[in-house]
């Protein structure tokens, strides 16, 4: 038996010009293992965002659109991650320790993480960063 923490709801992930990407803005529980993935789609977003900066005041609203796009699918990744990892630990209330339930489960619960269009992901974040700098 170990300790397993994952980060509070937030609504945000950066404050000024800091930002935070990866498990220093959304450590989760190791139970879908996309900690890793996580963090490379954030600095997918992020570095796209930053490169469309065209002055030094353009970054608050390249952050704000960051977290517009990752904050709602990262704190859905770490929820999520939480409850499965009671139905790895056969403690789901409606699996248990059915193994065809479980199975069932596990390939259902983890596509929407596998096909995430990460070009429409950017592209949201994109736009919104174009309305909000009015670029």
């Amino acid at each position: 038996m170990w300790a397993i923490f994952d980060s509070p709801q937030v609504r945000t992930f950066h404050k000024g010009r800091l930002c935070l990407l990866g498990d220093s803005a959304h450590a989760t529980s190791p139970h879908y293992g996309q900690g890793a993935g996580m963090a490379v789609e954030d600095a997918y977003v992020l570095s796209s965002l930053l490169a469309a900066c065209a002055s030094p005041s353009d970054i608050i609203h390249a952050f704000d659109a960051y977290d517009y796009v990752r904050v709602p699918r990262a704190l859905r990744v770490t929820s999520m991650s939480r409850e499965h990892g009671k139905v790895m630990d056969m403690e789901g209330d409606a699996i248990g320790d059915d193994l065809e339930k479980l199975a069932e489960e596990l390939d259902s619960t983890v596509r929407w993480i596998w096909n995430e269009d990460l070009e429409a992901h950017l592209g949201k974040a994109m736009k919104k960063f174009q309305i909000d700098g009015k670029l």
